[in-house]
């Protein structure tokens, strides 16, 4: 007999494991944002205008968010000598020391912004981690929902350098 709970349970699945390792492409112009870094120095998405820009929202208690940050820090340092911008918009909601220790620990050197709601509203972050690659007209190029891969999202960053 069918019952609501397994019905419920495969909703939740699909829509947990159906958003993982997609990518959409847009046009959309990117959502400016003020937001504070590591220092309590503020970045403003629009001030970077003419660069590229790779956006991760990402937590500290993520796995996958986790995993996928050596990949990311692979791109920065291979790409930040050509242009592009990483910005790691954290969405933890514990102290922001933790999330300082986190980036020490992991050896992040790209730029880790304090995420908060409305940018991740803006953004419309429906799961993390979530990358979007912003072009140098300031429009959003790509975004990828969950864990993406790593060589496409290389080529895609390649395409707007």
């Amino acid at each position: 007999m069918f019952t609501k709970k397994p019905a419920l349970f495969l909703v939740l699945f699909l829509l947990l494991f159906g958003c993982t390792n997609k990518s959409e492409r847009t046009a959309d112009a990117a959502a400016d944002f003020k937001l504070q870094d590591l220092n309590g120095k503020t970045v403003k998405l629009s001030e970077l205008k003419g660069k590229p820009v790779l956006i991760d929202f990402w937590a500290t208690w993520c796995p996958p968010c986790r995993d996928s940050i050596p990949g990311i820090e692979k791109l920065n340092k291979s790409y930040s000598g050509k242009g592009l911008v990483v910005l790691g918009i954290s969405l933890d909601q514990g102290g922001w020391d933790d999330v300082k220790s986190f980036v020490t620990q992991q050896g992040i050197t790209y730029i880790i912004l304090k995420g908060t709601d409305d940018v991740a509203t803006k953004y419309h972050v429906r799961t993390i981690p979530m990358l979007v690659i912003v072009d140098r007209q300031g429009k959003i190029y790509k975004r990828y929902l969950g864990v993406g891969d790593d060589d496409q999202l290389e080529k895609d960053i390649q395409s707007v350098l």
